[in-house]
């Protein structure tokens, strides 16, 4: 037996239930992980409270976790009991110990903590995929990042740094905007308040920004399209603050437009588990850091929501077992 938060109905953070719950032995191609963190995003709020239908239940929401491997189950290689081991998208993760296939299992460099891995992978691989193949970007260039303290923003402003970009990044909240430039965001705008277009207009001189990355939606995307450069890209991976009704035909002229999921590079292992090094090597290396994230014990998670739902998080949130 183990602890989990277990969800029998969607609706309010009250509805996760701490309780024992059965493990078992891994099967064909799993393994038994024991959590020592657990990521926490703004997917497992919508699956909590009813924005995306669950599956069945009861059920244990989560999708991201650290931690060591107990048992191994037929059919696995590369991976061993002891094992510290990551992953990304698998839900379940609401509990000190779960099955997981080992297909999504990502090693654990020495130099990264469990809970630096359990706040990076999910969010670490979205920078990722918006970073490297919604835009390559580059030195020099000039980007805008909507909600730019959240988990991923912060991440995103630690990673446009170390690669020598400017970026512009927005909050919905003024005392939101040190954390931004703390981590390495140039700029600061409180989009709830601030006019964004008029504010990147006259840092940009006119220009525009090379990319805008857009997860908040309906709040922000006028200003996003107001904001591109000629031959800039919008890519937009969320509607945290409602739907977007823009059409393609609504778009500037000489743009581009992308649409992303970091669902898409789970279709391929190798290039999930390249990304995934990608993200490890930067945080081993310093330019990744989760120190200005917060934690919250497992057990509490209904608290993390809470924050979250009210956007006044800063930073990753790890959820301690």
């Amino acid at each position: 037996m183990t602890k989990a938060l277990v969800l029998y109905e969607s609706g309010p953070p009250e509805n996760l239930t701490w309780e024992d719950v059965e493990v078992g032995d891994p099967g064909l191609g799993e393994v038994r992980l024991r959590h020592t963190a657990v990521g926490f995003n703004s997917l497992d709020c919508e699956y909590r409270n009813g924005a995306i239908p669950l599956a069945s239940s009861p059920t244990i929401i989560g999708g991201e976790g650290a931690g060591v491997v107990e048992a191994v189950g037929e059919d696995v290689s590369g991976v061993a009991v002891g094992d510290r081991m990551a992953y990304a998208l698998a839900r379940g993760a609401y509990a000190e110990e779960r099955i997981v296939s080992a297909s999504v299992l990502v090693p654990i460099p020495d130099g990264v903590s469990d809970q630096a891995a359990a706040a990076l992978t999910t969010k670490g691989l979205t920078v990722y995929q918006l970073f490297h193949r919604a835009h390559a970007l580059k030195f020099g260039q000039t980007i805008l990042f909507h909600a730019a303290a959240g988990g991923v923003g912060l991440i995103a402003c630690q990673w446009a740094r170390h690669i020598g970009a400017t970026m512009i990044g927005t909050v919905g909240r003024e005392e939101k905007t040190a954390a931004v430039l703390a981590n390495g965001g140039a700029h600061a705008i409180v989009y709830t308040s601030d006019d964004v277009a008029a504010r990147v207009a006259a840092i940009t001189n006119g220009r525009g920004c090379d990319a805008v990355f857009d997860a908040v939606g309906k709040a922000t995307i006028d200003a996003s399209l107001k904001s591109l450069a000629t031959f800039g890209t919008l890519a937009r991976f969320g509607d945290i603050s409602g739907d977007v009704s823009t059409k393609l035909e609504d778009l500037p002229v000489s743009t581009y437009f992308f649409k992303t999921s970091i669902m898409t590079l789970l279709r391929d292992p190798a290039d999930y588990r390249a990304a995934a090094k990608t993200v490890f090597d930067l945080a081993d290396s310093g330019a990744l850091d989760f120190s200005s994230g917060q934690t919250f014990a497992l057990k509490d998670a209904a608290d993390a929501h809470r924050l979250l739902e009210a956007r006044r998080n800063v930073g990753p949130i790890v959820l301690l077992p």
